[in-house]
């Protein structure tokens, strides 16, 4: 096989393994289980690989030679770095300096201390059962096992997000990766909203749940509704970009025709994310969807040629999705928002307050190295609020849980990295005007922009469909921002 052949199916096994995982993450139950994390994580570096060899055959067609770094190399490496020392055992007495919390959950009850008398002290002592061998190591992890999961978790989406960044240079991949993501999550809705009105207690009708929130293929409708705030923007971008080309086209009526087709079409499909959106009854992701919704039609509109038409777009989105939403039935809806009653077993906003006051309360401990990645449910079990009657596995808000389990120095890794991606690619995307992905580019930001805020409220960026997601439209937001560079659209 020559080297253009393979070439070839490198690009082609590229295109359609991120497909194959773009439609498997959610339906798969929203990659929350073992196994369902197990076969994204070994598709990621599949195609990690692949990627590498169609690299090492030269730059895709059509692609300049520009530089491969995003910037966020460095801080990604040292959090990584940084997670696997947390699984280091290190003597205790250090372990007591470092992290004084994981050093007292360690610790063991000195059961001979409250013995009666000096043969049953002695006897404590020496017995096995009674006063267990305790080792001199310990890592600052206080369950190594998750964290070392978590951190292949978070390596993969590194890798996911390097290979996209890489491979969507080209503008027509952006687009298609974009594309598939539309209609995969316009199928996910339009099946949640079939299981909605058919609900028998069981996702696909077969698989029982813990709880009754679930929503469509995902565990939990906050997840849900978390993806689907994702896909909204750059939905909503396809029905712009086809009215805005319609309206230069005047060559013959069916080419005209065929656009009002594309923008009706992907204008529907935004219309039915929105429905869903609105079904799955997540006010965080309602809320924070609807604000990203206002800003992208207000960047928009000064972006298109007609200011009038962008905002007609978005009252006819609204009108369409309120019709069927009355279709449907929108009393669970007004009852849910106009409420502070939640769906049963769900976390409120004033529980998940409680939670957040009590770690705050007593972080300090953790500040120098944390609990180690993935480690929350263990660590804050001590902690738990009095009248709390469930055990915390989240808390409900990613960026104080990553405060919690890797410390300031993982916190400011990560703010070093979010500070590279948005001076760099996020707020030039923004202020993009020229090229014909300029529009694409503001959408994609407003999908980040958008899980950036429901995770203030919940923990969307650790479900593996959501945290896949995210990695790709960061990548393809770089893709793009090479695309337009490469083209002389970025100064």
């Amino acid at each position: 096989m020559t080297a253009e052949r393979l070439a070839i199916w490198c690009d082609r096994a590229l295109r359609w393994g991120l497909v194959f995982l773009i439609a498997f993450t959610p339906l798969a139950f929203g990659t929350v289980e073992a196994w369902a994390i197990a076969i994204m994580e070994w598709g990621i570096w599949t195609l990690v690989l692949v990627g590498i060899l169609r690299a090492g055959l030269g730059s895709p067609e059509g692609a300049s030679r520009s530089r491969v770094w995003t910037g966020l190399e460095i801080p990604v490496a040292l959090f990584a770095a940084f997670c696997a020392l947390q699984l280091v055992p290190v003597p205790i007495d250090w372990l007591r300096g470092l992290s004084p919390r994981a050093a007292e959950m360690y610790s063991t009850v000195d059961v001979a201390a409250g013995a009666p008398n000096a043969s049953a002290r002695e006897a404590g002592r020496t017995d096995l059962l009674l006063n267990p061998a305790v080792p001199h190591r310990r890592p600052v992890s206080v369950n190594p096992a998750d964290t070392g999961n978590r951190l292949l978790l978070v390596v993969s989406f590194a890798g996911l997000f390097g290979l996209v960044a890489w491979w969507s240079r080209r503008p027509d991949r952006s687009l298609f990766l974009l594309l598939g993501i539309s209609v995969t999550a316009f199928a996910v809705s339009l099946f949640g909203l079939v299981q909605y009105l058919t609900w028998n207690g069981r996702i696909y009708w077969f698989r029982r749940v813990p709880t009754t929130s679930s929503f469509g293929p995902f565990v939990n409708h906050n997840h849900f509704a978390g993806y689907v705030g994702m896909v909204i923007p750059v939905a909503l971008c396809l029905a712009l970009y086809a009215v805005e080309q319609r309206r230069f086209e005047r060559r013959s009526d069916e080419l005209v025709s065929e656009r009002w087709g594309r923008a009706g079409l992907a204008l529907f499909g935004a219309a039915l994310l929105v429905v869903a959106l609105f079904f799955s009854l997540s006010r965080g992701g309602i809320l924070s969807t609807a604000l990203g919704g206002l800003v992208l039609f207000a960047l928009a509109s000064r972006r298109l040629a007609s200011r009038a038409l962008t905002w007609s777009v978005a009252g006819v989105l609204v009108v369409v999705a309120l019709a069927f939403i009355a279709w449907i039935g929108a009393d669970v809806i007004s009852d849910q928002i106009g409420t502070y009653r939640t769906i049963e077993n769900e976390a409120s906003f004033r529980s998940r307050a409680v939670v957040w006051k009590a770690m705050i309360g007593t972080i300090g401990p953790f500040l120098r190295t944390g609990s180690g990645l993935g480690t929350f449910e263990d660590s804050f079990a001590p902690f738990t609020p009095p009248g709390s009657g469930r055990r915390w596995d989240r808390a409900h808000n990613d960026y104080l849980q990553l405060l919690w389990e890797t410390g300031l120095p993982g916190a400011l890794l990560f703010l070093a990295a979010a500070a590279v991606f948005i001076r760099r690619f996020w707020w030039p995307a923004l202020r993009a005007r020229e090229g014909p992905l300029s529009l694409f580019r503001v959408g994609v930001a407003i999908s980040l922009l958008t899980i950036a805020l429901h995770s203030f409220v919940d923990f969307n960026l650790q479900i593996g469909a959501n945290g896949f997601l995210f990695a790709v439209l960061s990548g393809v937001l770089v893709g793009m921002h090479r695309s337009a560079r490469d083209a002389g659209g970025e100064p």
